[in-house]
Formats: structure tokens, sequence, C-alpha cells
């Protein structure tokens, strides 16, 4: 079997939740009521649709189409100008010399997704990049199906399969899946606790050791 290396998008390949989280809260604001605002919460890792219906459960009076519209007004600027975090591509060059093959499963819509891939100097290496988000045939996280359908096209057993993700809807849908499941914090808001995973990562250096480390033992 192949050895594969999946990312997750959002505070993984982009340095982005802090800025969604700050620009999400003030729109949460506009757009729901303080109220409504308050009971959701931060809603890290969880996709436009879930956070709909949160807020929906909230008491928000606000239809799909208008909020949809205010999310994809903030992502254009996010995607395009946000960091990419450091070691990033340090850590793609490790895991080709490893022999790996890389796929992107995100919640995120692809085109949100391939904005950030343009930026990427590794982009003619990413193989697969599943977007949830415009895959109506598969689950959301934490549902492992998106993992689980990744594995299948990179011809990867979950026991040679890498994720890496930092929110804990993605985590559990990683570690759900089979594959070893990296929790990296390089990027998170400030005070988010990760749960679940196989392993963490403070920095991408730390994911490099933690791939050399796995693909040896798959030798």
């Amino acid at each position: 079997m192949n050895k594969a290396f999946i990312f997750d998008l959002d505070g993984v390949l982009i340095d982005d939740e802090s800025i969604w989280e700050d620009k999400k809260q003030s729109m949460y604001r506009v757009v729901l009521g303080e109220e409504v605002s308050k009971k959701i919460g931060s809603t890290l890792g969880i996709n436009v649709d879930g956070i709909f219906d949160k807020a929906i459960s909230a008491g928000a009076a606000v239809s799909k189409e208008e909020f949809a519209k205010e999310f994809n007004s903030l992502a254009g600027g996010i995607y395009s100008e946000a960091p990419i975090p450091e070691g990033v591509i340090e850590l793609e060059e490790a895991l080709r010399s490893l022999g790996y093959r890389i796929g992107i499963v995100s919640a995120s819509p692809l085109s949100w997704i391939t904005t950030v891939t343009k930026r990427l100097p590794f982009e003619d290496n990413i193989e697969l990049i599943i977007s949830l988000h415009d895959r109506p045939d598969l689950a959301h996280k934490p549902d492992p199906e998106g993992y689980v359908e990744a594995m299948k096209f990179l011809e990867a057993s979950p026991e040679s399969t890498i994720v890496l993700e930092d929110s804990n809807s993605g985590i559990k849908a990683a570690k759900s899946s089979g594959a070893f499941t990296v929790g990296l914090k390089q990027n998170l808001v400030s005070g988010y606790e990760q749960i679940g995973a196989d392993a963490y990562a403070d920095t991408m250096q730390d994911v490099i050791e933690l791939a050399k480390n796995h693909a040896g033992s798959q030798e």
C-alpha cells in the first residue's frame, strides 16, 4: 500500500483560524444579534451549514442564503491574505522525500481551498482535494467519510496514512478513519484545547519528525 499524508486546510495549510474567529464573531453580532452570538460561542472546526444550524437553534432569524453570502464575503480576503504557516514548504519537501502521497480533506468550499493551494509552491504535488462542502455524498467531520474516501483514492491503508488536523471535530474524523492522527498546535486560537489525537505537534518541524518515524514503522 502507498503511504499517504492528508492535510486539513484551515489552521493547517493556512494560518487563518484566529482571523476567521475574529471576523466571524463580528459578523455574527451584526447578522445574528448579540444574544444569538453569545449562545453559539466559538465555531472553530464547524462548517457553514453546521454554524447556520446552531444559529437557528439559538433563535436566529436569518435565511441560509443570506448567511452563506456573509461568509463568502469574508472568505476571499482571508484565503488570499492570511499567512501560509512557517514550515509548511519544508514539511512537504520532507513528505515527498519519504514517499508520501499528498491530499487535502476540508469542510471549506473548493474555491476557498484552491485560493490557498494556488499560493503553495507544491500545488502540483497535491494529488487529491476533497471539499466536503462540495461533496454532498460525503458526511462532514467529525464523520470519517472524507478521510476514508481520500485513503481509497490514494491507495493507502489507515495504517500507512497520517492526517494533520487542528480542530477537535477534524481530529475525531481522522481518528475514526483509522489513520495516525496528529493535532497541530502551531496555529491554534488561544485557549483552544485539542483532544483525541495520537500525537500533537507544536510546529511543522515536529510534524516532520513524526512523519519520519511513521514512515520508518511502515518499512
